[in-house]
């Protein structure tokens, strides 16, 4: 079973430390930032904060335009990598980070390593802010986008 958390600051005083030992933590870097009460260092060191402080697997910062970071530890080594945002002209934000969240979530639970899964969560929040509206992403949109 894989546990998959997203924090939330916007209705609540974001406490990262009570996803503890989660797989993935998808915070905004506001959002980690403000749990973190840290404005001053680079998003490598927040990130790996959030996973420090939550002892969780594995973190994706949303970044809004600049796309996502994501962070995590296997074995002893951390690796890093940034996915740029997919989608250069959005419509409307509402309901990326919940696209990106399920979509990572799904390839995680069927074996896709962290950089597949934020990849394909990724893409889903590229295909949502292209609309206006939450409105759910079907496999056909994805698999559409997958092969372009």
């Amino acid at each position: 079973m894989r546990i998959v958390a997203d924090s939330q600051s916007s209705s609540q005083i974001g406490d990262i430390s009570r996803f503890k030992n989660a797989d993935l933590i998808t915070p905004t870097e506001r959002e980690a930032r403000l749990a973190l009460r840290n404005t001053e260092d680079g998003l490598v060191v927040i990130a790996q904060s959030v996973c420090l402080s939550a002892e969780a697997k594995s973190v994706t910062l949303k970044l809004g335009e600049q796309g996502v970071l994501l962070h995590g530890r296997w074995g002893k080594d951390w690796e890093t990598d940034q996915i740029p945002a997919l989608n250069s002209a959005p419509h409307d934000v509402a309901g990326a980070g919940d696209c990106l969240l399920v979509a990572t979530s799904m390839a995680m639970t069927v074996g896709a390593n962290m950089w597949e899964s934020g990849l394909l969560g990724s893409l889903a929040a590229a295909i949502q802010v292209g609309r206006v509206g939450n409105t759910p992403i079907t496999q056909n949109e994805l698999l559409h986008e997958l092969a372009e």
